[in-house]
């Protein structure tokens, strides 16, 4: 099953595709768990922080080749779903 997913991911990436899809999955669930233990201004910071990952590595993504748009891609939805699931959490506390 894992040499089916990695062939059918190879255009886009590879393995790097599957670790970066990985990362964004885990990084949510952690986001998510502890989001109602942060106070407001380290929330805002952690949401700083995601748009430049996101930012910066969409960027060199996509100057690595066309191979690697959807790596950008990933980031990109990585740092809007974060900022939403942060700026929900903040609007609540307030």
């Amino acid at each position: 099953m894992l040499e089916n997913l990695r062939t059918s991911v190879q255009p886009y990436g590879g393995d790097l595709f599957l670790l970066l899809i990985a990362l964004a999955v885990i990084s949510l669930a952690v986001l998510f768990n502890i989001k109602g233990r942060l106070p407001v201004d380290q929330l805002r910071r952690v949401i700083r922080m995601a748009a430049l990952v996101a930012l910066l590595g969409s960027v060199f993504a996509m100057q690595a080749g066309s191979s690697y748009y959807a790596m950008a891609a990933v980031l990109l939805a990585w740092g809007v779903l974060v900022g939403i699931v942060l700026g929900r959490e903040i609007g609540r506390k307030r």
